[in-house]
C-alpha cells in the first residue's frame, strides 16, 4: 500500500523536472532570439557600411567635380606631385559638410624613414576621432565613419610597358600629362559595435596607413607595418573596405 505521503513526494519530483525542462527551453528560445538578432544587426551594420563607402568613392569619381580635384587644393592634384608619391592624402567623409574634401582638414601620412609611419606633415585634422566631440561622422545619426586615402603609385613600379597611356600619343611632343596610377581606400567601421577603447580605434585610423610599404633598410616597430584594415580586425571592430583604382591621362580633341 503506497502511502499519500510517498505519493506527495513523486508528484513534487515530477513538477520540478517540467520546471527544469521549461526553464532549458526558455533559455535556449532566448540564446536562438539572440543569435538571429545579432545575425540581423551585423547584416543590417555591414549594409549600412557598405553603402556609406559606395557614397564616398561615388562622390570621388564624380565628373563634375574633377577639375576640383585635380587642383594643387584637390585630393587629387595635391597628393599627385613626384615629391609625394608614395604618401596617403587621408580625410575623413563627413557627411554634414558642404565640402566633400578640403585640405584643412586632411593629413598625410608617410613611411620614408624610421620604424613607424609619419602622420603629421600637414597636422592630424584628416583622421577620423571617434575620441572627439566634433562631428567626424557620415550622418548625424552617429554610427558610421569613412576614412578615405588617396595615394599616387610611383609609375617606376609598374612592369606594364607604357600602362594608361593614351593610345596614339607621345608624351613629350604631344605636350599631354603622363598618366598616373592612383588608389583610393575607403574604410567604413562603426566603434560603437565594438568593445574595443575609442583611443585604440583612433590610433588605428591616425598612425596605419591602408598601404604600408616599409623603405628598404628599415625595420618596422611590431605592429606598425600593419595596414589600417589589419589593425581594424585585430581590434574586432566592425568595418569594411573599398579600393578603388583610377587612371588619370589626358586626350586630345581636334576642334574645327
Amino acid at each position: 500500500m503506497i502511502s499519500r505521503r510517498s505519493q506527495q513526494g513523486a508528484t513534487l519530483v515530477v513538477v520540478l523536472i517540467v520546471l527544469l525542462l521549461i526553464t532549458i527551453i526558455g533559455t535556449l528560445a532566448i540564446r536562438q532570439g539572440l543569435l538571429s538578432l545579432n545575425i540581423a544587426t551585423n547584416g543590417q551594420a555591414q549594409q549600412l557600411m557598405l553603402t556609406n563607402s559606395d557614397s564616398a568613392i561615388f562622390t570621388v569619381q564624380d565628373a563634375d567635380n574633377l577639375s576640383q580635384e585635380l587642383a594643387t587644393n584637390g585630393m587629387f592634384g595635391y597628393i599627385r606631385t613626384s615629391s609625394n608619391k608614395g604618401k596617403e592624402l587621408v580625410f575623413c567623409y563627413r557627411g554634414t559638410n558642404t565640402n566633400f574634401f578640403t585640405i584643412a582638414n586632411a593629413s598625410i601620412i608617410k613611411w620614408e624613414t624610421g620604424t613607424a609611419p609619419n602622420n603629421s606633415e600637414i597636422g592630424t585634422a584628416g583622421y577620423c576621432n571617434p575620441t572627439s566631440s566634433n562631428n567626424y561622422y557620415t550622418s548625424g545619426r552617429g554610427a558610421v565613419m569613412t576614412q578615405i586615402t588617396v595615394q599616387f603609385e610611383d609609375s617606376s613600379s609598374d612592369d606594364t610597358p607604357f600602362s594608361g597611356s593614351v593610345s596614339g600619343t607621345d608624351t613629350d611632343s604631344a605636350k599631354v600629362m603622363s598618366s598616373e596610377k592612383a588608389l583610393v581606400h575607403a574604410v567604413s567601421l562603426m566603434p560603437t559595435l565594438s568593445s574595443a577603447s575609442t583611443s585604440d580605434i583612433y590610433s588605428c585610423l591616425s598612425t596605419h596607413m591602408n598601404d604600408p610599404e616599409v623603405p628598404s633598410g628599415y625595420t618596422a616597430a611590431s605592429g606598425a607595418d600593419e595596414s589600417v584594415s589589419e589593425c581594424l580586425a585585430d581590434l574586432n571592430v566592425p568595418f569594411t573596405t573599398h579600393v578603388s583604382e583610377y587612371t588619370l591621362t589626358q586626350s586630345l580633341t581636334s576642334s574645327s
